[in-house]
């Protein structure tokens, strides 16, 4: 379970954010990732080529299960981010391609192929058109010249289902999911995503709450009886709570439209994150253990990326121009999430 928006109504401030929800311990860290690394997806075993590329822009990124080279979320020096969330449809071949002239990309590799490769939205769906895709089992993404965490192990046979929420500094907004063996993509413009079922069905669902706003309900005079609203919020009446992922969406749609206005870019940031605190999941409300693990806030003009832990009350910002990321000679690094 997973949450991105981005406070879409903010027109000259473009800031997004997300929650990573999972049951498992991810471990995760952020990774400091300079401009000029070379990469390779996994290798197919087939005669069709591996993709491999050279970021020409640096990014930072989050990693997860000692995957340092999986960014499941991040922005990058042109002010484009990309967050994987957890789609059980996602619907991709879990053997690479045995044919064709188009390299080949497994799943787990799009955040940095993305981050080091793209400057908007309209640049990764291109992108797409250039490469096929596939996606990989553990047991074909640890190298063999490094130890596998114990928290992998168990993982060897799955291949992760993700769906794609990508945002730029010229407030695009892309949603990116891969179903029936290929790329489907939808512009987003309530720039929110979160997990099952698919996108569109995310969009249909928005017809039944199509009542909520933020004005106050007015007195209702019932059959000369004259009735008041109860307390504040009243036209939020029936605004879905559970942190199921429809329930969650809705929310989040919600909380992008009310947010019409902040006066800088920290005060963007400031009710980002007050907006991820509505669909955060605390620990020990779901049954399968799933809770916010983390949180962060991209800043896509100014290029900082904000993060935060479940067991922390400290904002970590990371600048990516101080660190560097534009410069080849940076040394490329891991920086531990803040502690409780």
């Amino acid at each position: 379970m997973c949450t991105d928006l981005r406070l879409v109504r903010l027109d000259d401030l473009h800031v997004s954010g997300r929650t990573m929800d999972f049951a498992e311990e991810l471990g995760s860290r952020v990774q400091v990732v300079p401009v000029g690394h070379d990469w390779s997806a996994t290798e197919t075993g087939t005669t069709v080529e591996a993709l491999r590329w050279t970021n020409a822009h640096g990014y930072v990124a989050m990693d997860a299960f000692g995957f340092d080279w999986a960014a499941c979320d991040g922005l990058n020096d042109a002010g484009l981010s990309i967050g994987t969330l957890w789609l059980p449809e996602t619907d991709l071949p879990l053997v690479p391609p045995a044919s064709g002239s188009a390299p080949a990309i497994d799943l787990i590799h799009f955040g940095s192929w993305i981050l080091g490769t793209c400057a908007t939205v309209a640049e990764v769906r291109d992108a797409f058109a250039t490469v096929q895709v596939w996606n990989a089992q553990v047991r074909r993404l640890w190298p063999d010249d490094r130890t596998m965490p114990d928290i992998v192990k168990p993982l060897l046979d799955f291949a992760f289902p993700m769906h794609l929420a990508v945002h730029d500094a010229r407030g695009g907004d892309l949603v990116v999911e891969l179903l029936h063996g290929a790329p489907v993509f939808h512009d987003n413009p309530v720039g929110v995503l979160t997990n099952s079922p698919t996108f569109a069905w995310h969009a249909t669902n928005l017809r039944n709450y199509v009542n909520l706003t933020n004005a106050e309900a007015k007195p209702l005079n019932l059959m000369g009886f004259e009735v008041d609203p109860t307390g504040n919020g009243t036209g939020l009446l029936g605004l879905p709570g559970d942190v199921t992922p429809p329930s969650r969406f809705v929310r989040a749609t919600v909380l992008a439209a009310v947010s019409s206005g902040a006066k800088d870019a920290r005060a963007a940031v400031n009710q980002a994150f007050h907006a991820l605190d509505l669909v955060h999941v605390p620990r020990q409300v779901a049954a399968s253990g799933d809770y916010t693990q983390w949180y962060v806030a991209r800043d896509h003009d100014n290029l900082v990326y904000y993060v935060r832990t479940y067991d922390s009350w400290v904002t970590e910002a990371h600048d990516l121009k101080a660190l560097g990321v534009a410069d080849a000679a940076t040394k490329r690094r891991a920086l531990p999430l803040p502690a409780a």
